[in-house]
């Protein structure tokens, strides 16, 4: 089979339907340099020796990625083992101390990191799997209402009267920016996971010299605490003009980011999977949605120090 014939065949399928002919030659280009689709004489494609380690197992078939760990060293000692290794910048806990990460070789399922001096939050994990964001808004709605579950045992029940008087206290189920004291502010935008992951993200990349971010830490998908310099009102307005403007996905990453999420990234070629993970997985139509919900209504809020302006 020929490419032009592979090409018919695969770019008719339903599900490729957004590959363009372009993609589809710079992943064909990578699986041959890859020895994964080997070209014979007559430039003809057959499986090459890397693709039949492949496809002669049965994990490969498999829907979901079965878990992979990797080895965790900092310098010449071992410090143990992960699964999922978090991105180059974050931290993990491991062997009682808390290690930022430095490199990753997904190759040899190696992390490398050092230790960081003093008490910090943890890395632990990516993202509480896959939460979607009426989940955060129903969260939102349990934390302003009065109704009482009874299917709540007594601790419980207790527990989450306790978060509704804090809920309450601080303002955080009525604007969605809370000032901890000082220049230190918390984030709860109450979006799902890829969501929020494209909310972080535009922050970081797209408003951070404006609004003089620094200490950015998130929770995903909960909150997103950070130092700022800016006040609440600039805090909206920077984010609502920011917003109007033009984005391309694109932009959502960082520079030299190989972001592998779905389980057959490791096959394609960098350009792809950041493509892919983009314009894919970077929830980046519902952020802008709750940008523009934010609005008006946020602004005046915070202009006339409402509970948002509250210090917790």
């Amino acid at each position: 089979m020929t490419a032009a014939e592979l090409a018919s065949r695969v770019l008719a399928l339903s599900v490729f339907h957004r590959i363009t002919p372009e993609d589809y030659k710079l992943l064909l280009r990578h699986l041959i340099a890859t020895d994964h689709i080997q070209k014979i004489e007559g430039g003809g494609l057959i499986v090459g020796l890397a693709g039949e380690r492949q496809t002669g197992s049965f994990k490969f078939y498999a829907v979901f990625k079965e878990n992979e760990e990797y080895t965790v060293r900092s310098r010449s000692q071992e410090l143990g083992t992960i699964v999922l290794p978090p991105p180059v910048g974050e931290k993990i806990a491991l062997a009682g101390h808390v290690w930022i990460v430095e490199e990753v070789d997904h190759q040899r399922h190696l992390v490398y990191c050092e230790q960081v001096k003093g008490k910090v939050p943890a890395y632990f994990g990516q993202c509480p799997g896959d939460i979607n964001t009426r989940i955060l808004e129903r969260m939102r709605t349990v934390l302003q209402e009065d109704a009482a579950y009874p299917y709540l045992m007594k601790n419980a029940a207790a527990r989450l009267g306790e978060a509704r008087h804090i809920a309450r206290n601080s303002g955080l189920t009525e604007a969605p920016l809370i000032n901890l004291g000082g220049d230190m502010w918390c984030l709860f935008p109450w979006l799902g996971t890829y969501a929020f992951l494209a909310l972080e993200r535009f922050l970081k990349i797209k408003c951070a010299p404006r609004l003089e971010l620094s200490a950015l830490d998130s929770s995903r998908p909960y909150f997103i605490q950070f130092k700022m310099k800016a006040s609440a009102t600039e805090f909206f307005r920077i984010l609502s003009d920011t917003a109007q403007q033009p984005l391309d996905p694109m932009e959502l990453l960082y520079p030299n980011e190989i972001p592998l999420f779905e389980k057959y990234d490791e096959f394609l070629p960098p350009e792809l999977v950041r493509k892919g993970f983009a314009h894919g997985i970077l929830g980046i139509a519902e952020m802008q949605s709750r940008l523009r919900g934010w609005g008006t209504d946020a602004l005046l809020r915070q202009t006339a120090g409402g509970p948002s302006d509250r210090t917790v």
